[in-house]
């Protein structure tokens, strides 16, 4: 199933998005994965997205395709989709374009969303 919005976020690669929380609404709207809020649609909000996903976890249990956020539960201030080998998706901070990155001790989430 993770594939599923995987693949989505892949095709934006190079695109610009406004904020790291439109990205991610994008990709799980897009995929049809209903949100564990109210709404069951994604929210761009990022303290929304926290109560989107199913449950909170830490980084080190980290999934493909669930979220990674920076910030604390309270007051996140980005977002990725985590893919997989110390890598995620997200939108860059500086030119606003969604690519392919690192895990790395300057760049590093604080907490986990399990979307399933």
């Amino acid at each position: 199933m993770a594939n599923n919005w995987l693949d989505i976020a892949l095709t934006q690669l190079g695109k610009t998005y406004q904020s790291p929380g439109a990205f991610v609404a994008f990709v799980m709207n897009s995929s049809k994965i209903r949100a564990d809020g109210q709404t069951g649609h994604w929210s761009h909000e990022l303290i929304d997205l926290i109560y989107d996903v199913y449950e909170l976890n830490t980084v080190e249990n980290t999934r493909p395709g669930d979220l990674l956020f920076w910030g604390i539960p309270e007051q996140p201030y980005s977002v990725g989709i985590y893919v997989g080998g110390r890598h995620f998706i997200a939108v860059d901070e500086n030119d606003a374009q969604v690519k392919i990155q690192t895990l790395n001790q300057n760049w590093y989430p604080t907490f986990a969303g399990t979307v399933l």
